[in-house]
């Protein structure tokens, strides 16, 4: 099979026509030529293309878009004038009901393929808010005295000065921001642009330590800049603030979180509600319930279930979020929440045993191989788990079912629009 895999790419021209099919996860989508799968960035279902071979690899072609012979229905036109040279939107072409589906698709293929969980049925993609402008963060690379994306594919930076899937305060700021860089700014490899309640807090990664003059400068500068709230200047793990630096992130009409702008949120302030609404409804608890966040940062999901009279044990690698999560317990009154610092893995096995309601977990893309194992042996009633990549929750999704839990509820939702990218909850249940 693998052979004939082989030759069927070997056997691709340099020039041939597709039928796109469908959309992947990446920033591809798939086609077939004979029995060699194709992949295409920047096509749509359903688009009848010429296309030209990139790169051949074993099983499968690369190949970009020469001529766009046919549209498919499912083809809209961009609204960014950088889309198809930056790598940030992938799926600008495709309306956005397409892109939900294609999303919905993409979960339920990845649970299959990579979890072996062929049966499980995948909810309708949930979202709220705009599906442009609705960026809260951006982060821009800087190259030389030069602000803007990565080309796709590419290290290369292509400049901007306005950014149409961002919150108006941050496109607004972009353009400040260059001319702050292309100036007098200290040497940076990259600048974050964050939402705040008076203004745009930035996030500078410094090549080098400030002098004593560029920091002074820098406080100038911001001190001058209508659009900038604070920013903080960071070499490794030294941090400093110019400013104000604390940014609020939404949770519940009632309810939000003070934390500095270079602890992590969700870059969808609209759907960040969304999300924590959707935990609490997968949790299914009541008052009193014994509750572990993994991975909790400043209590996104922590203080909600708190409120609602769970105890919780919040545990988090991040100094930073644990203060700013025990600061945000104090301020609106919940005690029943203690947070944690520590490696997550390694917490957790020294957590206390007991009776254990609930376990939540909102890991990094990487998700949560080294942590799987000691959640298991906590053997708690439910484990719910947030996941911003199909292919890892998959993974993760596959050893807690063989360590003896059903996946029951998943819950794709629509936080990073015009992108193949998706958060998804999942809820299991210990058989």
């Amino acid at each position: 099979m693998r052979a004939e895999m082989d030759d069927a790419r070997d056997a691709i021209p340099d020039t041939f026509t597709v039928e796109i099919e469908r959309l992947t996860y990446g920033p591809d989508a798939l086609a077939h030529h004979g029995r060699c799968v194709v992949f295409v960035p920047f096509a749509a279902p359903g688009d009848r293309a010429a296309v030209v071979t990139r790169e051949r690899r074993r099983g499968y072609v690369r190949a970009d878009v020469h001529e766009l012979l046919d549209a498919g229905p499912r083809r809209t036109g961009p609204f960014c004038d950088v889309f198809g040279r930056c790598g940030g939107c992938q799926w600008q072409h495709v309306d956005t009901e397409a892109q939900r589906e294609a999303k919905r698709a993409v979960v339920a293929e990845q649970l299959a393929r990579l979890g072996g969980l062929r049966d499980v049925a995948v909810d309708p993609v949930r979202t709220a808010g705009p599906d442009r402008a609705y960026r809260g963060r951006i982060t821009l690379a800087v190259a030389g005295r030069r602000v803007g994306y990565h080309r796709a594919r590419s290290h290369d930076v292509i400049e901007i000065d306005t950014c149409p899937i961002a919150l108006p305060p941050v496109a607004g700021a972009i353009r400040a921001v260059a001319e702050w860089v292309s100036g007098d700014a200290p040497a940076m490899t990259a600048i974050e642009l964050v939402s705040g309640p008076h203004g745009v807090v930035l996030i500078c990664d410094l090549a080098t330590a400030p002098t004593e003059g560029a920091r002074a400068a820098a406080e100038a500068w911001c001190g001058a800049a209508p659009e900038v709230q604070g920013l903080v200047l960071r070499v490794g793990p030294q941090r400093l603030v110019v400013g104000d630096a604390i940014v609020h992130v939404p949770l519940e009409s009632d309810l939000h979180l003070e934390v500095p702008a270079d602890v992590f949120s969700q870059v969808n302030p609209a759907m960040n509600p969304v999300l924590v609404a959707t935990v609490l409804e997968l949790a299914g608890l009541g008052a009193g319930a014994t509750v572990i966040d993994l991975y909790a940062g400043a209590g996104n999901f922590a203080l909600p279930l708190a409120r609602r009279g769970a105890v919780v044990l919040a545990i988090e690698a991040s100094k930073l979020a644990v203060d700013a999560g025990r600061a945000n317990a104090a301020r609106v009154g919940v005690p029943n929440v203690r947070f944690v610092r520590g490696d997550v893995a390694a917490a957790l096995a020294d957590a206390p045993r007991g009776h254990l309601d609930l376990v939540v977990l909102d890991p990094p893309r990487r998700g949560a191989a080294p942590a799987i194992a000691p959640i298991t042996r906590h053997r708690p009633a439910r484990v719910v788990y947030v996941s911003c990549d199909p292919a890892t929750l998959a993974r993760d999704a596959r050893a807690l079912v063989t360590a003896g839990y059903r996946l029951g509820r998943v819950q794709p939702l629509d936080l990073f629009p015009q992108t193949y990218h998706v958060e998804t909850v999942a809820a299991f249940e210990l058989t």
